[in-house]
């Protein structure tokens, strides 16, 4: 019998926090397209933050990788970010008529950053991988799982940009190659290295859930 992989390994240690993540009633609400202004604008500017962040762990990623293929991947990621995801924000909200306000890293993105930013400088890469899998992975199933909904068929859907980013095949196929990444810089390695990779992998997954509650929580 084969054993798991990494990956599973990880989303078994995260126990029901990953569906927790994936089916967080903000994202419910991104379904229903039934936010309110404040929630999503909240969301995007955090988003947007969190982001600045993420671009530079792929680029980390891209240095300490030790093949071309790995270290494309995370140029890509980064690439996508830059432009892609930060893009859409720009038109959403311009799309839902939201008002631009500078505000700092509210508490969960504060934590969501330094989570990543601290293991993309530990000695392990693989716990630098692990630490920056649960987000390019979580949203490609967030927009999997969406793109199956009937409330989320409407072409004027108000979140419309937002959800056929990440139902995009590419993005799909992004989060495939994280994951065949992240198995693969785990083989071989010791357990100790392996259950910190875990540690990490979690973590992240939790900051997930707190991300979205931060912009869920708002009035």
């Amino acid at each position: 019998m084969n054993e798991p992989s990494f990956y599973q390994r990880c989303l078994d240690a995260c126990g029901p926090v990953w569906e927790q993540a994936v089916a967080h009633p903000f994202v419910e609400g991104l379904a229903a397209g039934a936010l309110s202004k404040r929630q999503m604008q909240s969301y995007l500017i955090q988003d947007g933050l969190y982001l600045q962040n993420y671009v530079r762990v792929c680029r980390i990623l891209a240095g300490r990788a030790a093949s071309v293929a790995d270290r494309i991947l995370f140029e890509d990621s980064a690439r996508l970010s830059e432009e892609a995801e930060l893009g859409i924000q720009g038109q959403l909200f311009k799309q839902l008529q939201l008002t631009w306000s500078d505000e700092t890293p509210g508490p969960a993105t504060t934590a969501y950053i330094d989570q990543e930013a601290s293991a993309a400088k530990h000695d392990s890469a693989l716990v630098a991988l692990a630490a920056a899998v649960p987000c390019t992975v979580l949203y490609a199933e967030v927009g999997r799982r969406l793109a199956l909904r009937k409330n989320t068929a409407d072409p004027s859907h108000p979140y419309r940009l937002w959800l056929d980013l990440y139902a995009d095949p590419s993005v799909q196929e992004m989060a495939e190659q994280w994951i065949e990444c992240l198995n693969r810089w785990a083989a071989g390695r010791h357990e100790t290295e392996l259950n910190e990779a875990v540690r990490a992998f979690v973590a992240s997954a939790r900051c997930e859930i707190n991300f979205w509650q931060q912009a869920w929580q708002q009035s």
